[in-house]
Parts: C-alpha cells; structure tokens; sequence
C-alpha cells in the first residue's frame, strides 16, 4: 500500500516540471519540486528519473534565463547605436549607457570615468544608482586604484572585495568614497579610442559578487558604444564650433561690409555737401542725422557757432549751448588734445552720455572743431564717420576764413581811408562801403573798443558774423577795433554791443561812441575826438564802459593827452577837497545827493525823488558837504563843483550808475 502510494506522488510530480517550464517560473519553484522528489522513498518507482528530470529542467531555465540576458543585451546595444545615430546631447547618451550596463549586469551602482588630457587624470562623467556627492566628484590617477588599473593596461578587470584587493594601488581618498557608497564588488572595463583609453564603465554591487564573462563581454561592448559616443560628441562640437566660428566670420564680414558701405556713402554725402558749398549748420545736421547725436561745431576761439540735434523738432534747438555747457575744461582739454593727436578724443561726461571732440584743421593751425553727445558709445566706423566729418569742417572754416579774410582785408583798407589820414582812393572807399551796407552820405557814428590786446582781430572776426551788425564796418588794429555804423543803428548798438562783447570776451570793453557825422571829413574830425575821449578813459581807473562822446568831450579838453590819471586826481582834490581825499561810503553818499541836487538845477524836492530820500535827508547832507566843501554855494564855483562831481563818477561808477546799454 505504501509503494502505491509513493508512486502516484512521483507520477503527479512529472507534470509540474512542464507547467513549470511552459509559465517560465521562477527558479525557487523548481527548487521546491527538486526537494519534493529527493523526500521521496528511496525505492520508490522512477524517483531518479523524477530528480534528473527536475535537475535538467532546472539547467533549461539558466540557458533561458541566460539566452534573455544576453538578448536584453543585445537590444541595448542595439538602443545604444540607434542613440548614436541621433546624437543630441552627448552627456545625455553616456548617461543612458550607464543605466543600461547597470540594468542588464543587474548591478547596484554605475557610472562611467572620463580621461582629462589637461590634469592627467580620470573624473566621473555619468552615474547612475549613486547617492554620494563625494563619490560623483572623485578624481583618479592613472597609477591608482581599479580605474588606473585599467587604463595602464587596456583590459577589463573585476574584484569581487574591493576593500582587500590588493593588486592594485589603494588611496585614502578613493577608499573613502568607496567606503560611503557601500561598494564591494566591482567591474570595469576600458574605452578605446585606437590604442588610446579614453575613459572607464564601471558597474559595482554592494555585497561580494563575481562578474560572469559574458557580463565583462557585454560591459565591453557598451564601453566601446561610449567610446563612439565621446568620438561622436567631440566631433559634434568641433563642427558646432566650426559653424559658430564660421557664422560669426560672416555676421563679422557682413557687418564690415554694412560700416563700409554706410562709411563710403557718409563719405559721398559729406564730399557732395562741401562741393556745393554747404556751411557747418548743414555739415552739423548730416552727422547729427546719421550718427544719431547731438552735434556742435565750435570756432578757432571755442565758441559754438552751430549745433544740430537728431532727436529735437527744429524749433527746439537750443544754439546758445557754449563749450562749456557739454562739460567745460574737459572738452576744452580734449579739442587741443586731438589737434596734437590727429584723432577725435572721448570725453567723459557727468551727467551721462558719451561725447567725443575732434578738432577741424587746415592751414598753419586749429580752425576749430566738431563735437558729438550720444546716448551710445559710438562704434570704429562710427568714429571714422565722425573725424572725416571734422576734416571737412575744417574745408568749410578754412574756405569760410579766406572769404572773411580777403573781407576783412577791404573793410580795413576801407575804414583806414576814412578815418585816417588821406591817402587817394576816397571814392574807392565811399563805394567799398555802400557795398557793405553802409551809406556816407548819411549820418554816420564813429565806435572805437579800447584796451582788447591781442583779441581785436578774434572780436572782429565774431562781431562780423552777428547778425545785428550785419551792416556795420570794422577794422581791428594792435589793441583796439573800430566801428562805422549808421546813426540810427546806434541805439540798438548800445544794447547788443556790451552783449555780445561779454559772451565773447566774457569781460567788458572800454569804448566811445562819437557823435554822427557825415562824409569822410567828419569821419577823421570823429574819430580824433573819440581818441580824445578814450586817452580820459584810461586816465580812469573805473569799471571799463561804453560812453558817448558828449559824456567825455568836456574832460578831453580839459585834460587832454599829457594829464593822464593824476591830473585827474589832483584836478578832484584841488575842487572837491575834503569830500573826495581819503573817499568812504559816507563821502560817496554826500557826493551822490550833491550831484542830484545840481542836476535837478538846486532843487530839494527833484534831488530827493531822484535819490529815492526824503527832502530833510537832503538837506541834512547837503550841510553836511557844506562842513566838507564850504564854498560849493558860490556862483562862481557851482560849475567847478559839477564837472567833478560828474568826473568823480567816471572814476568811480557808484556816483552815476548809467551807461549806454544799461
């Protein structure tokens, strides 16, 4: 009864071997039925049969199991060479090799070493299953550890206890980081570029493991994959770089070409502008418009004598803006600086911007110069624009100087004729300066600027160019200038010469206007007695002004050439007496109300509303000057009185603040 039994068991055994190997079951289950048909009685029927059986089925399943490894492996070989045809991102390649050669070695950790040529040593690329920083930053030597193993001798190698694995060089620090990461067992194997190793794939476990050969095999051959794909990923950059470099040698070129051509028709513009005789206010709204600034043009004294804006409506431009104004000593500094350089000069500027000055030459010397205030820095072609624009600024000044000098020539021979003395030629002359605007056969003044030195001609240049002395004639000697203008021109003279001549000079000027006269006879008679007058304006010592000749024709006879400062002096002591030596603010003032007084005619009342006072202050000072001067009340000393009184005032401005142009 017992053998029956033991052979029905063995008989229900037989079928599971095949059900197990038709569901492709885990090894455990045919364990558990090999252990099934050993507990079987030793004589029961067919029992070794059932165990061989089992024994082979169980060696069916590993060549299974190992033909699906190796066709996993092949598929991500396969994966691997279809990534590499389509190559993007090489680092994203090499990871995906790494998880795969984890994967199909079944293995707890990968990653993968690359070679740097530059320090001679290997760091880690690509990692896949490692949880250490430090292990991801570890850099190997080629005479340390697994990796320099490798590399010295081009083979695979394999340690199943890294830690006592001694055929290789140990280091602290690679210990370490083997140490953290949990390694034990390990397995590289090396990539080649020809006969030169690249790089090393590694796969490792975290307990004692041996690595079969067709594991090293497989492992080899997705090294080999890497290799291609470093290969590939180094190609892939010399050409990304070959076309960077190439692409940006022809945006280069292209721009190049774009700044010469702008540069030649800048070129053509400015030579076509200066060949039809286009002045600097055209010259400043071309530049302007094409390098997109504000652009100023300034004379051989500094002065702007004309400016253009690209970014403001024409009725917005401020043409009264000085050298100054765009940043002071430093552009004055940088215009001679390009004189002595031949380039244009940057000038740093406070309150934002860039501007740059290049200085217009010809002749013997600085003719003046351009000035450029961008809200960009211009660039080299730009800058070429703008300093060729400044050689032809200096054609328009050089061309603009020769007219106003062959000009300037006429009208000084002309006004010498006339003033000075006869020397033929009078009609010549007379027609001269109807030519220029101005009519001798009216009245006509005589203007002569005193004491300008070396900057007479530079004055007469600039006044030549005003506007409002468009008809008046000039001539500019050693230190001083003469005007013939037309009578009646004299009022408005009065306001715009001191004007102009401060702008310019920024001082004012000593000067005399004469009567009107008419005809060349009245015009020498004039001009002797406005000499006249200015030999008592340097007697003064003053405030320099403006004067007309009857102001001073009094004084001119009564002093003359020869008396000079101190004959005016010892004339107001010997007068005046104790009021004027030793003068203080209260002297003034008592001079002052005397001079109101015996200008209102000795009315109180009159002198009192011109000093803005009341009656009793005047006749308190006025007895005070009776303490001062005692016989100021005679009849026949009232007119002594006054004319030093009135002297008093040229010499000391306070007494009669009034002046032409005032």
């Amino acid at each position: 009864m017992a053998a029956e039994t033991s052979w029905r068991t063995a008989e229900a055994l037989w079928p599971q071997i095949v059900e197990l190997l038709h569901r492709d079951a885990d090894k455990d289950r045919f364990v558990s039925l090999l252990a099934q048909a050993r507990n079987l009685p030793p004589r029961a029927a067919g029992r070794g049969d059932l165990i061989r059986s089992v024994e082979l089925a169980m060696t069916v399943k590993d060549r299974f199991e190992l033909h699906q490894r190796r066709e996993r492996g092949l598929l991500a070989v396969l994966e691997t060479a279809q990534d590499l045809t389509a190559i993007v991102d090489p680092d994203r390649v090499l990871r995906a090799i790494v998880q795969r050669a984890r994967k199909l070695v079944g293995c707890d950790v990968g990653y993968l070493s690359i070679f740097d040529p530059e320090r001679g040593d290997f760091y880690v690329r690509a990692t896949d299953g490692a949880f250490s920083d430090d292990f991801k930053r570890i850099r190997v030597g080629m005479d340390v550890g697994v990796c320099g193993f490798v590399a010295r001798n081009k083979t695979p190698y394999s340690s199943s206890d890294y830690g006592t694995d001694n055929r290789f060089t140990h280091t602290p620090l690679i210990d370490t980081a083997m140490v953290e990461e949990h390694i034990t067992s390990i397995l590289g194997v090396p990539l080649l570029a020809g006969e030169t190793v690249i790089g090393v794939l590694f796969v490792g476990d975290r307990y004692v493991r041996a690595y079969a050969p067709w594991e090293k095999h497989i492992l080899s051959v997705l090294a080999a994959h890497a290799s291609v794909a470093l290969g590939n990923a180094r190609l892939f950059e010399q050409t990304q770089q070959a076309l960077e470099q190439a692409s940006g040698m022809n945006q280069k070129l292209a721009r190049q070409t774009a700044d010469t051509d702008t540069a030649a028709r800048a070129h053509e513009r400015l030579t076509a502008l200066a060949a039809r005789g286009g002045g600097l206010p055209e010259i400043c709204d071309m530049v302007a418009s094409m390098l997109s600034g504000r652009v100023a043009a300034y004379d051989d004294g500094e002065q702007q004598i004309a400016v253009a804006d690209a970014h403001a409506m024409p009725d917005e431009r401020d043409a009264s803006r000085s050298l100054e104004d765009w940043g002071g000593d430093a552009l004055h500094k940088a215009l001679h600086e390009s004189r002595t350089r031949g380039r244009s000069v940057a000038v740093p500027l406070a309150h934002g911007g860039f501007c740059r000055v290049a200085a217009a030459m010809g002749g013997h010397g600085m003719l003046g110069g351009l000035a450029i205030h961008t809200s960009e820095s211009l660039r080299d072609p730009e800058v070429r624009i703008f300093e060729r624009s400044a050689m032809v600024a200096g054609v328009v000044l050089l061309s603009r100087e020769h007219r106003e000098s062959v000009g300037r020539i006429e009208m000084a021979a002309m006004v010498r004729s006339l003033v000075g003395v006869p020397r033929g030629g009078l009609p010549q002359a007379m027609e001269h300066a109807a030519r220029h605007g101005l009519d001798l056969s009216r009245p006509v003044s005589v203007i002569v600027l005193d004491d300008l030195g070396e900057k007479a001609p530079y004055l007469s240049r600039r006044l030549a160019n005003a506007p409002e002395l468009a008809h008046v004639v000039m001539d500019a000697s050693a230190r001083s200038l003469v005007l013939l203008a037309d009578a009646d021109a004299v009022p408005m003279l009065e306001q715009v010469l001191p004007r102009r001549i401060r702008d310019i000079l920024h001082r004012e000027a000593a000067g005399v206007f004469s009567a009107p006269v008419q005809g060349p006879d009245g015009l020498r008679s004039a001009y002797g007695r406005v000499e006249q007058c200015l030999e008592v304006v340097r007697a003064l010592k003053g405030r320099t002004r403006l004067y007309h000749e009857h102001e001073l024709s009094l004084y001119a006879l009564l002093f003359g050439a020869t008396e000079g400062h101190d004959g005016v002096v010892r004339y107001l002591d010997a007068t005046l007496g104790a009021l004027y030596r030793q003068p203080d603010a209260r002297k003034a003032g008592l001079a002052r109300t005397l001079l109101a007084y015996l200008d209102s005619g000795r009315n109180v009342r009159l002198a009192a509303q011109t000093l803005d006072v009341h009656v009793n202050t005047v006749h308190q000072r006025l007895e005070a000057v009776d303490v001062l001067v005692p016989d100021w009340r005679d009849t026949a000393r009232a007119l002594d009185v006054h004319v030093a009184l009135r002297l008093w005032g040229f010499d000391d401005e306070g007494l009669v603040p009034r002046r032409p142009g005032s």
